[in-house]
């Protein structure tokens, strides 16, 4: 492995209570490795065996027992790996035997990967976006699913921090009870969707409790909501909203791939299946309506600043108009003109004074009949 590589392996066996459960436990890599590489041989031995029935086989007895042991139980490793150089990553992955082009794909930074689905005979690949450990992030976190026959491999090529935090998260949750619907990788990799798919309807559902908030300070005190609230939960819904569509398009995806592949096998989980894909879709769905319900709030507290700012421009409006006619009047008695007889009249002042009080107490009155100044 490369240095900071972490590799995880468990073995996945139907429990022994009768229960339909299954249980997770660690395993050993090698023994992942042998028991795919047993039931590949055991498969080529089939096909070789339908296609010329009277070729002998040979090594009947290792057939029978590599058939045994590859039913026996299922695997799933999960590798986490530090950014490194790609032909430092593609020499290692060449020893998990994978397609080239698979390995070509693993092998680009994960920056680069986007929500897809690539099949052929007997492996799956599908790169699924997942919400971040930390949710202050702005990254886009990716993981890259490996679908065999009796193998899951997840893939991971993020920062140490964050796939540590994301494999326990994952590990805790497939471990409990009756979540992973049956002993083989199509189980543990419906299992791994499932718990990111509840990931991220848990976000939703805060930003929805969030909206929900949001609006109830905004009719309770308009003053003091802060619009920089709703600016940092749309971004975080975005974010959301962005995870959300890639899962539920991916899920669709591999529903269409399992025909074309032997890495997918849904016979025994369509239940499950059609509960991931409606879970999936809700999603979708709930995060398009918080992504409303926070657009209606944004258009509610921008319509209130354009009343506030148009009562303001009234405002200013009443006041020219009030003073217009009284700075008419004193630019007409501050000519510099020699006949001028209203200034020797006795008390002129005074009456000028008086008679522009009266002329803005009746236009303040005439614009408030008028409905101007409510």
């Amino acid at each position: 492995a490369l240095p900071g590589m972490t590799i995880r392996s468990h073995s996945i066996q139907q429990s022994n209570r009768g229960d339909g459960t299954c249980n997770i436990r660690p395993s050993p890599t090698t023994d992942a490795l042998r028991a795919v590489q047993l039931e590949r041989r055991t498969a080529l031995r089939k096909q070789q065996s339908s296609t010329s029935t009277s070729q002998p086989i040979l090594n009947a007895d290792h057939g029978s027992t590599a058939t045994r042991f590859a039913s026996k139980e299922s695997y799933w490793i999960d590798i986490e790996t530090p950014q490194s150089t790609s032909d430092e990553l593609y020499e290692f992955l060449k020893q998990l035997r994978l397609p080239r082009f698979f390995v070509s794909i693993l092998c680009e930074p994960s920056s680069t990967w986007t929500s897809e689905v690539l099949s052929i005979k007997r492996v799956t690949l599908a790169v699924f976006q997942v919400l971040s450990v930390d949710p202050d992030s702005d990254e886009i976190t990716h993981v890259a699913l490996l679908s065999m026959p009796k193998l899951l491999v997840s893939f991971s090529s993020c920062a140490a921090n964050e796939t540590e935090g994301l494999y326990h998260l994952v590990s805790q949750y497939m471990r409990q009870r009756e979540r992973v619907p049956e002993a083989t990788s199509t189980g543990a990799l419906l299992a791994w969707m499932q718990y990111h798919v509840r990931r991220t309807s848990l976000a939703i559902r805060e930003l929805r409790q969030e909206a929900l908030s949001l609006d109830e300070s905004l009719d309770r005190d308009f003053a003091a909501f802060d619009f920089n609230d709703i600016i940092e939960a749309k971004n975080c819904l975005l974010r959301v909203l962005s995870v959300a569509e890639e899962q539920h398009g991916t899920i669709e995806a591999l529903v269409a791939a399992e025909n074309d592949t032997e890495g997918l096998d849904f016979s025994n989980c369509r239940g499950v299946l059609s509960v991931l894909l409606a879970m999936s879709a809700s999603n979708e769905r709930l995060s398009s309506r918080v992504d409303k319900h926070l657009n209606e709030l944004r258009e509610r507290v921008m319509t209130h600043r354009e009343d506030t700012l148009n009562q303001r421009l009234g405002l200013l409006t009443l006041l020219s108009a009030i003073f217009m006619p009284l700075t008419l009047l004193t630019g007409i008695w501050g000519m510099n003109f020699e006949d001028m007889p209203e200034l020797g009249m006795h008390d002129a002042y005074q009456y000028s004074l008086v008679g522009m009080l009266m002329l803005a107490v009746c236009m303040v009155y005439s614009f408030h009949r008028g409905g101007w100044m409510e």
